[in-house]
């Protein structure tokens, strides 16, 4: 699978998503800033959002936990408020053509996918909050492109759900799961990262994750269990107003964050073990075979044979070496400790 020409596999090096979402606020300038700040932390794509109120919100719904705090404002009023301008995104996606950086967006309505798709976006991201709208997932799976699918809100009977409306529409092969907790900041006793190799071993599918902690370290655990994507929230500064802006990170965080998964994968190598370049640097440290005293032509038994550290050219003290030599005999006297050659038998 590719999300325009980086492919997404365990094999490749994680696709990293910068999440912009609202913490924009709005505010083309600030968006512009936010692309900057992706790009030049190494991110491959920066991602926002869009909807339309009166199709995503009824009025009288209720706010979620994280953003109960906020009192002035219905739940309604506050996504009204946040609402994005086609306008600018249309603005913001030529921005990113521009800088050099894939934009997503995560639509939450019919009419955004459209509205999305007609930018001409490579992939979309589905929010945890719609894993359980079929009517959206079949929307989306008529525009024929990649999709990562976030599973916050939902057990594995709800996510195989899902994954079977893809299956049925020939989709599957352009689907991404996503392990996400829906809770913002998400404390790390509700990360559950173990549930990565789990998923990719149920579905047979490419498994990320999408982060809301307030720090590196769950992204970082996640590379290694075997995710291929990871998504996280960022801001120009966690003093801005907004409600996603206190479990975003900063720029320089981001950056470090992306350094460190990038050093990471250079740490996992592959699942072939062999000897390193590093190892060759350092093959004295091995031990070798070494005879001790003994005189010509006697046979040589195990107790004139030890293993010390020598040249790297030594023959190995291995069992099926050692068969090899004893009851042999000496072609020449040994008078101290010296390294073992095959040519002395």
């Amino acid at each position: 699978m590719k999300i325009e020409n980086l492919e997404i596999n365990s094999n490749r090096p994680v696709f990293i998503i910068a999440e912009a979402g609202i913490n924009h606020n709005n505010e083309l300038d600030l968006a512009y800033k936010m692309i900057d700040v992706a790009v030049n932390s190494g991110a491959n794509a920066i991602k926002f959002q869009t909807w339309s109120t009166d199709l995503m919100q009824l009025k009288n719904s209720s706010k979620p936990f994280y953003q109960k705090s906020i009192k002035k404002q219905s739940y309604y009023e506050l996504i009204k408020s946040l609402e994005p301008s086609k306008k600018d995104q249309k603005k913001i996606f030529l921005q990113c053509k521009k800088k050099g950086i894939i934009f997503l967006s995560t639509p939450y309505d019919e009419a955004s996918v459209d509205f999305l798709d007609s930018l001409g976006v490579s992939a979309f991201k589905i929010s945890s909050s719609d894993l359980t709208n079929h009517i959206l997932l079949k929307h989306v799976a008529k525009k024929n492109k990649p999709i990562l699918l976030s599973t916050g809100l939902s057990d594995l009977e709800l996510i195989k759900s899902s994954v079977n409306i893809f299956q049925k529409l020939d989709m599957k092969h352009k689907l991404i799961l996503l392990q996400a907790t829906s809770n913002y900041p998400t404390p790390p006793e509700d990360i559950n990262l173990r549930v990565i190799p789990e998923l990719i071993r149920k579905f047979n599918l490419p498994v990320g994750l999408s982060d809301h902690t307030i720090n590196s370290i769950a992204g970082i655990g996640a590379v290694a269990l075997g995710a291929c994507v990871l998504e996280k929230h960022f801001t120009l500064s966690r003093k801005l107003k907004g409600p996603d802006q206190s479990s975003s990170l900063e720029p320089k965080e981001l950056q470090n964050w992306i350094s460190q998964i990038r050093y990471l994968e250079k740490c996992l190598g592959t699942n072939i073990k062999s000897i390193t370049d590093s190892d060759k640097k350092n093959l004295s440290m091995r031990k070798i075979l070494v005879l001790k005293s003994i005189k010509k032509n006697m046979t040589i038994q195990e107790k004139h044979l030890t293993a010390m550290r020598g040249n790297k050219f030594g023959v190995l003290p291995l069992e099926k070496n050692l068969k090899k030599i004893i009851g042999k005999k000496i072609k020449t006297t040994v008078n101290k400790k010296s390294q073992f050659s095959w040519d002395m038998i």
